[in-house]
């Protein structure tokens, strides 16, 4: 007589056997009867070169360090933002290329700034990326230490400086998962536009952008007077190339989220900072991006 019980105490050691060895070759460790992920350093990510270094958080991979843009694939040739142009006109602020550049996690380098959230989007894409959703940079985040007013970018996040540091140059500034500069130094784009009503800074003074869900509005000619339809106007940023004026003013795009907070926030920066005031055309030096996959 078989003894069922002990032929499914058998099979079920197996179909655990199996289950174990398929998660170790996903990346995990098993422990007990619980798979865990393994450790932010001994990661089965990878960039798209020995310098374009990624970490795993959860099952994404995620830009150890903000995204640095080059004219070659994986962090070579030239790197931009220059100073007048920024960008190439290849590359406009709108986002519609005609020549590629390429966005990069790469060490010890400029983080991107000057950039729009649309050539973030495309610099990413076309490294094969894209850029986090607010929540998966909410999840990457969890941890990073924040120094509050204090932060000198050196021993601590860069909270309170002059400007951004070169990427990873705090070395104590990462997440529990091995993640860099995620509190302070640049804010960071996320993919994620958000409407409703609210306001923002324009020109000094503070602009309240009443939700009204039948009003109509347009983009500006850059890109294309497209129709914007039952959304807030959020403040369009375009801090100047060498010979243009500040463009400070309320546009029809909707907001764009930046997240972390940047070099001079103080005890604004951390991993809850969180600004919705700027149209995803906007940019400034205090915000760049960073990618996963």
């Amino acid at each position: 007589m078989v003894d069922i019980n002990s032929h499914l105490a058998v099979v079920g050691r197996v179909l655990i056997g199996s289950a174990a060895a398929s998660l170790l070759m996903l990346g995990f460790a098993v422990t007990g009867n619980a798979a865990a992920p393994t450790s932010p350093e001994g990661t089965p990510c990878k960039g798209n070169s020995s310098t374009d270094i990624m970490v795993q958080v959860g099952n994404l991979c995620v830009d150890k360090y903000e995204a640095s843009i080059w004219s070659g694939p994986a962090g070579t040739g030239t790197q931009f933002p220059q100073s007048d142009p920024r960008y190439p006109a290849t590359f406009p602020n709108n986002g519609n290329w005609t020549e590629p550049l390429y966005a990069a996690s790469v060490q010890g380098v400029a983080p991107a700034v000057f950039v729009t959230w649309f050539q973030a989007e495309q610099a990413c894409a076309l490294s094969g990326k894209r850029l986090l959703t607010n929540a998966e940079w909410q999840m990457a985040a969890a941890g990073t230490p924040d120094p509050g007013p204090k932060g000198n970018g050196v021993n601590t996040c860069n909270t309170s400086t002059s400007g951004p540091t070169a990427t990873g140059t705090a070395l104590s500034c990462r997440s529990k998962w091995g993640v860099h500069d995620m509190v302070g130094n640049v804010q960071e784009w996320v993919a994620d536009w958000m409407q409703g009503p609210g306001t923002a800074a324009s020109g000094g003074y503070y602009v309240t952008n009443d939700w009204n869900p039948n009003f109509l509005t347009q983009s500006s000619s850059e890109y294309g007077g497209d129709f914007m339809v039952g959304i807030n106007g959020a403040v369009h940023l375009a801090a100047p190339q060498s010979s243009t004026p500040v463009n400070n003013t309320p546009d029809g795009f909707p907001s764009a989220i930046a997240r972390g907070g940047y070099w001079g926030a103080g005890t604004g920066a951390g991993v809850f900072a969180f600004v919705a005031g700027h149209t995803p055309s906007s940019l400034d030096n205090a915000t760049g991006f960073r990618c996963g996959r």
